[in-house]
């Protein structure tokens, strides 16, 4: 069984406050079908690279396949409230061995195309320095952003991206994954050249 944890790509789809819009052209061009794209690199679910808050960072075409694919869990956010961090207390009891990939469940993806979205819960501060400190090599979530999109505010990605830690963002799907097992995940972003990060398609796998 793959999971496909990503968000389809289509005209008009909710972006990031202030990010571009989506939109997909069909262009005549008979008997060929060929669409013309417009999109922000964050659109929908996509790959943060560290460049995306640090303009000598790694761009996304520069991040090897090897990173792309491993091992990893979901961890249960459930239950916070709108705008609100998520703490470290949320790994009490989670085995993280370093070299995992953690995505955080917070609930928040049944609230798409919504104006709730925007009020996700985000990482705390602490829970980003903690996912540092077991040494995880990316950070996913099932909202718009790691930080508070209405605060605006970057701690989480200023901590993850800085310590070289990959973000996904915009993530789907998650309740179909059992919290605490491991899955094998790929995180396929487009290989936009020195580009601050790109839209992904992510699948996700149970480990054998």
């Amino acid at each position: 069984m793959i999971y496909d944890l990503t968000r389809p790509i289509t005209s008009g789809m909710p972006v990031y406050p202030g990010d571009p819009p989506v939109q997909i052209t069909p262009l005549p061009n008979p008997p060929w079908q060929i669409s013309a794209l417009q999109l922000g690199s964050h659109s929908g679910t996509h790959l943060d690279a560290p460049r995306h808050r640090f303009a000598g960072g790694v761009g996304i075409d520069a991040i090897p396949p090897a990173r792309l694919v491993g091992p990893g869990i979901v961890i249960d956010a459930g239950g916070y409230e709108a705008n609100a961090p998520i703490g470290p207390e949320v790994l009490a009891g989670v085995a993280l061995p370093a070299g995992l990939m953690v995505l955080i469940r917070t609930g928040w993806e049944a609230y798409w195309g919504t104006d709730v979205y925007a009020r996700h819960p985000y990482l705390s501060a602490g829970l980003a320095q903690a996912l540092v400190d077991v040494g995880v090599t990316l950070v996913g979530i099932d909202a718009f952003s790691v930080d508070s999109t209405v605060d605006g505010n970057d701690a989480a990605h200023l901590t993850l991206l800085g310590n070289n830690i990959l973000i996904a963002e915009n993530l789907c799907n998650l309740a179909a994954l059992e919290c605490g097992t491991r899955y094998t995940f790929a995180f396929l972003p487009l290989p936009l050249v020195q580009a601050d990060g790109a839209p992904a398609r992510v699948l996700a796998w149970r480990e054998k």
